[in-house]
């Protein structure tokens, strides 16, 4: 069996969504209000526009507070290589001068426009103390911009020596319209300065700024990436990705298309930091966009599966789903692409339809999925460590290679019976597609790595500790080639659990028939995820996703050990996290949550919580 007999697989786990070992206490993610931080809003008749070489633009709340922020995450010595200094007034200083440095109020908002193609360039535009607005004619040679009523160039300090060399920044104020709304306007170039000035005066400083700190990407810069995409789409034209390659530029390109505004917030807690990430789509024409952007209920509990997924599960997600109507064009765009690809690739169009209709009954049909996975990051250590003792002895390399195969549970709100008869007549078919099947052209054949290896199905007995009527399918993989993965076999079972259907794979029988065991067993909560402590976050309604996962979870799911080179490699990162102060193994948070605007517009926030000892061990990581 080969491409058609490892459909249903190979489709549930992409729909499902990237899936796994030992979790730490989670973090909770914000939910007190944010004190906003924005001049009231003055009517405009023609509001400034923003520069032509926009690239994004960086807002600061509180500098001097997040500087201190910063400094409590970073050793003192790399905040100084990073930064300059310790003392965020200390650092303007061989920018713009001591006395331009000493009238700027970092309790009070700073906005930097980053300008050209890579945001090489800068404008800052930071605020001046209010006690110093009446003095700056005394204090500072000013020259009026005529192009630029109101802005004025500084030329020197009062008291400076004329010989003196100037500051590498150039400088000029803006009055504001207010006392308080005075700000310092400095750049590398003065004719960014010009450039740049009217729209972060007028038009940044006055929005509300609800993070401590705000990315936010432009128009301009939006519109480059997805003419890139279209570029890179454009000069792989002559690579044969097939048409499920061709779909996926296609839909990358038509979700970056209706992208109108991109954000990246920052929030400081006491010993944590909320990162969201916002998405505001212009409209929702993308397959893409309908299907990560629905309609989604604001009161919706997350799935109760969710919860009883195991307690070792250290990478988690769950989803409200979108909608079958919304799936609807990303559904009929995948499976065409599917079947025009299995086509070139020799399949009977009769036969593949017949798989494909039956399988369009099971994938991306809506409504709630959750996913999880885990592996024993312990063992893993041990048999890599094995394997780099004594690299010659095969018994070692399948150890380690077995020890590197963690589980992935999945479950979606739907009876057993329809996956259980999908998935048995989906096998089957496959079988008889793949008997049916024409050699492909030479001159046009693309070659997969289902070329390298073969893989035949075995319907077997269920443990009795599962459910009566568990499907349980062996899925036998034998290599027909030299660099081919070893033979392995994979566990597959279709388990009910009233009107709830459990799906779960892995190589290690044992390990995946314990979890799902815990996972079905209404009565057991004990070990599973809602039992765990620090759950409640997970819990708040409204959100159309949610999850957790961790370094350590994500680094063993991404490790497969097929190849002696794989098998280095996963030694090695896994060497790297045992290194870190939390051993990659702190479980972080994150919640997403969706709302249709009018007009069918839409907007989707992701947030995640970073505790203190997760972001050292990400910092840590980084510096290696």
């Amino acid at each position: 069996m080969k491409r058609a007999a490892l459909l249903p697989i190979a489709f549930l786990t992409a729909c499902a969504g990237a899936p796994a070992p030992q979790r730490a206490p989670v973090a909770p993610l914000l939910a007190a209000p944010r004190s906003a931080v924005a001049a009231p809003a003055v009517a405009a008749a023609q509001p400034a526009s923003a520069p032509a070489e926009l690239a994004f633009v960086l807002r600061i709340a509180h500098p001097k507070r997040t500087w201190a922020n910063a400094a409590q995450l970073l050793p003192s010595s790399a905040l100084v290589f990073t930064m300059g200094s310790t003392d965020p007034t200390k650092m303007l200083e061989p920018a713009v001068g001591p006395d331009l440095a000493g009238i700027v109020d970092l309790d009070r908002p700073l906005d930097v426009a980053f300008l050209g193609t890579t945001g090489d360039h800068a404008v800052a535009s930071l605020s001046v103390a209010e006690q110093e607005v009446p003095r700056l004619a005394d204090r500072f040679v000013l020259k009026e911009i005529e192009e630029h009523p109101g802005l004025l160039r500084v030329e020197r300090a009062r008291d400076a020596d004329p010989d003196e060399e100037a500051p590498p920044w150039a400088c000029a104020f803006d009055p504001g319209e207010r006392r308080d709304g005075a700000r310092l306007l400095c750049g590398t170039d003065m004719e960014d300065i010009e450039a740049a000035a009217a729209y972060l005066v007028q038009v940044v400083a006055r929005e509300p700024l609800d993070a401590d700190a705000r990315i936010e990407l432009s128009e301009r810069t939006l519109r480059q990436a997805v003419e890139e995409a279209s570029a890179a789409g454009d000069a792989d034209e002559d690579e044969d990705d097939g048409r499920a390659g061709a779909l996926g530029e296609e839909l990358a390109a038509g979700f970056l298309r209706d992208i109108e505004r991109l954000n990246v917030d920052l929030t400081w807690g006491r010993a944590d930091v909320e990162v969201g990430l916002t998405l505001r789509f212009a409209s929702r024409r993308s397959p893409l966009t309908l299907a990560l952007a629905p309609a989604a209920a604001q009161d919706a509990a997350p799935p109760p599966a969710f919860f009883r997924l195991p307690a070792d599960t250290a990478v988690a997600f769950h989803t409200q789903g979108a909608s079958r109507a919304e799936l609807a064009p990303l559904r009929a765009s995948v499976f065409k692409a599917l079947r025009d690809d299995m086509i070139d690739d020799g399949y009977d169009e009769a036969r593949l339809d017949q798989v494909l209709d039956r399988l369009e009954t099971l994938v991306l049909t809506g409504g709630p999925l959750v996913v999880g996975a885990g592996a024993n990051g312990a063992a893993a250590e041990k048999a890599l460590a094995a394997y780099q003792r004594d690299k010659g002895a095969p018994r070692a390399r399948k150890a380690a290679r077995l020890a590197l195969q963690g589980w992935v549970l999945a479950s979606v709100e739907e009876p057993a019976q329809t996956w259980i008869s999908g998935v048995k007549e989906l096998l089957q078919r496959g079988d008889e597609l793949d008997k049916f099947k024409r050699s492909a052209p030479k001159d046009g054949a693309r070659k997969d790595d289902e070329d390298e290896q073969n893989t035949t199905h075995a319907f077997v007995r269920a443990p009795a500790t599962l459910p009566a009527g568990t499907l349980h399918v062996e899925l036998r993989t034998r290599p027909l080639t030299k660099g081919a993965p070893p033979a392995h076999t994979t566990h597959l079972y279709v388990v009910p659990a009233g009107q709830r259907t459990w799906v779960g794979i892995s190589e290690d029988d044992a390990a995946l028939v314990a979890r799902l065991r815990v996972a079905v067993d209404p009565g057991r909560d004990e070990g599973t995820l809602g039992a765990a402590p620090d759950m409640d976050v997970l819990r708040r309604r409204g959100t159309l996703a949610g999850g957790l996962f961790s370094l350590a979870g994500l680094a063993l799911l991404a490790a497969n050990g097929d190849t002696p080179e794989a098998l280095d490699e996963a030694a090695k990162d896994l060497a790297a996290l045992a290194a870190l102060p939390a051993r990659g193994g702190v479980a972080t948070p994150l919640a997403v949550t969706s709302e249709v605007l009018g007009s069918g517009a839409a907007r989707v926030d992701v947030r995640v919580r970073l505790t203190h000892a997760g972001i050292q061990d990400a910092i840590a990581l980084l510096a290696r």
